[in-house]
């Protein structure tokens, strides 16, 4: 009979365990439910921080690239050209700036897209005749008397920096 009422008592208690484990439950899950959803909120928002940042970064480094590569090859572009200060350059001066071109967007490789050199390679290819052979320099594809005319301080050696004297 002892026996008889330990069991009545446990099964009478039994239903307050479920309500005990369905008040641990409630009490447990919902913030432990909240802490995961809150921690994945935050793994995503530092995700897209962090691309945000680095697209910021990667900008500034094409921004800064730019503005060194972009005055020489504007200076190119105006001696080619034969407009805004190409009266302050010898050959040899742009033939110079084309190797600083090409150095600074080599450099640039990682920054920029294939778009960027692929103009960039036109653009060269617009100015200069490249692969003269080893050891020669690009030569200019621009009217070589145009620019004698305005350079009295012509040297004849600087023809040989022309596709051809025209």
């Amino acid at each position: 009979m002892a026996n008889e009422i330990i069991q009545v008592r446990i099964l009478e208690s039994g239903k307050d365990w479920v309500d005990y484990l369905l008040l641990f439950a409630d009490i447990l899950i919902a913030p432990l439910v909240a802490t995961i959803f809150g921690y994945l909120i935050l793994r995503v928002t530092k995700t897209l921080e962090y691309s945000q940042w680095r697209n910021q970064k990667l900008i500034e480094k094409r921004i800064t690239l730019w503005d060194e590569i972009g005055p020489v090859l504007n200076d190119i572009y105006c001696y080619c050209s034969r407009v805004g200060s190409w009266k302050d350059f010898k050959p040899q001066d742009v033939v110079n700036k084309k190797r600083e071109a090409d150095k600074l967007a080599h450099l640039g490789t990682p920054y920029f897209s294939d778009a960027f050199f692929e103009y960039y390679h036109q653009f060269i290819a617009a100015c200069f005749e490249t692969y003269q052979g080893h050891g020669k320099d690009a030569k200019l594809k621009s009217d070589s008397q145009k620019h004698k005319d305005v350079h009295p301080e012509w040297e004849e050696q600087w023809n040989h920096h022309f596709v051809t004297s025209m």
